[in-house]
């Protein structure tokens, strides 16, 4: 069993102790299906990791304590700025996270800012009316919250799970056995990492897609050595494909905004004279760089690579052409005919 597990299972076995006053090493071995050496492997790892746990007989059995004065975090002792920090990372993470998780963060806060002076407290909630965060058009995933957990559960147990998925792009249904590596939240998205076995290579899936799934009762073991970033490297997105040098030349009206953001590590930005910029990256993911691109309208040009060029170009046509068809505009009492002769010109939707 992974290391993920493993620590996922302690932090079970401290709330367990602190929440039941009655909690014996074999009760916590039988709740988590282990053997009681295990149990005192975790015990032994949560003491030397600073938890104040202790042992106290009562009517010959052996009960596991959490010290009542233990506190956690100081929280007391936060200054104001690190306060302050807290409550913009708190509602930026309500704000942003995918359910199940806004819910179970917005009560953690809670918990938080109850152990702080009544001060703080005050300081908080005045910050209400300083700091805002927006999230960007995120995804519902209220029915998806039992596959949600049952993923985590799955990543954090290396269990395989069986799952029904429709895939966008080849409008089908399939059913995959998967090793659940990891989950990303992305762009107001949730993607599972999982090895599949058919294919034997790793895929990401969209968690809204899934239909159906089954948490399996046999381990796997994922590679030491996987991680989403180093998977995702040369991605521009959530979508993994051989990497190019792509080069796209920005406008004056979004210039500033464009070399202002880190939109991949490889980039490389220059000025090319009248206010526009080159930007240069190592990159793949056709689809999503082409959605990227056509969201700046006429202040984008492609210069290579010719595939990506051609790509963006046969979009703007077809976009063209929504604008060139017959329309009916109904006008009182009767209805009539028109031609629109031009395409409005583009623009760039995103401002600093």
């Amino acid at each position: 069993m992974g290391r993920n597990a493993q620590l996922i299972r302690q932090w079970a076995i401290l709330k367990q102790i602190e929440h039941n006053r009655w909690t014996t090493i074999s009760d916590l071995a039988d709740h988590h299906v282990v053997s009681t050496k295990t149990i005192r492997r975790d015990l032994a790892a949560l003491m030397e990791a600073g938890f104040p746990l202790y042992d106290e007989r009562y009517d010959g059995k052996v009960y596991w304590r959490l010290n009542e004065e233990y506190k956690g975090l100081p929280l007391a002792s936060l200054s104001m700025s690190e306060i302050a920090a807290l409550t913009f990372s708190k509602k930026l993470l309500i704000n942003l996270a995918a359910p199940p998780f806004s819910s179970d963060i917005e009560s953690a806060f809670k918990k938080i800012e109850s152990a702080l002076p009544q001060k703080s407290v005050e300081f908080i909630d005045s910050l209400d009316s300083m700091i805002t965060v927006r999230a960007d058009a995120p995804k519902d995933f209220d029915q998806h919250k039992g596959t949600i957990r049952t993923l985590m559960d799955a990543t954090g147990d290396e269990l395989r799970v069986r799952m029904q998925y429709y895939s966008v792009h080849s409008r089908k249904r399939k059913a995959y056995t998967v090793h659940p590596y990891r989950l990303l939240y992305f762009r107001s998205g949730l993607y599972l990492f999982a090895y599949v076995e058919e294919y034997q290579q790793i895929r990401t899936f969209a968690v809204e897609r899934i239909e159906s799934i089954e948490k399996l009762h046999d381990h796997f073991e994922k590679p030491a050595d996987f991680t989403v970033e180093t998977y995702l490297e040369t991605s521009f997105g959530v979508i993994k494909e051989e990497p190019c040098d792509v080069e796209i030349v920005f406008g004056s009206d979004v210039a500033e905004y464009v070399r202002s953001r880190v939109w991949h590590p490889s980039q490389q930005c220059r000025e090319i004279g009248g206010g526009r910029i080159s930007l240069k990256m190592h990159v793949g993911g056709e689809f999503e760089l082409t959605s990227w691109i056509l969201g700046f309208g006429a202040f984008a040009t492609v210069i290579g690579p010719e595939r990506l060029r051609r790509r963006v170009e046969a979009d703007l046509s077809r976009a063209i052409e929504n604008y060139r068809v017959e329309k009916t505009v109904a006008t009182p009492g009767k209805a009539k005919k028109v031609e629109v002769k031009k395409a409005a010109t583009a623009t760039a939707s995103r401002r600093a």
